[in-house]
């Protein structure tokens, strides 16, 4: 005897709706990925100058160095620190002993 069920709760619809419930890939897996026309993504090229390239690439290169003297300075800071703690607990378990 097979039992019927009836239509769907409201719970198990709204469940059956949820985006970890939708297809994850392409429906049809027949479709070519290679096209022949151009893409239209939002990915344009822009033509850039040679001077303009040049002036992006030392400002990244200026911002990368000051970021990595940034953490030098940050490490150097904490190592100090580390230091000083260490050689305060030596002082005192010296002198409680």
């Amino acid at each position: 005897m097979a039992v019927e069920r009836g239509p769907k709760s409201l719970h198990e619809h709204n469940k059956s709706l949820l985006y970890s419930n939708r297809p994850k890939f392409k429906e049809d897996i027949r479709d070519n990925i290679y096209v022949d026309k151009p893409r239209n993504d939002g990915l344009g090229l822009m033509e850039i100058s040679e001077e303009d390239l040049e002036l992006l690439l030392t400002a990244i290169r200026h911002k990368a160095r000051t970021e990595l003297n940034r953490q030098f300075k940050m490490m150097l800071a904490s190592i100090g620190i580390t230091i000083i703690i260490l050689i305060y607990l030596k002082e005192y378990l010296d002198y409680t002993l």
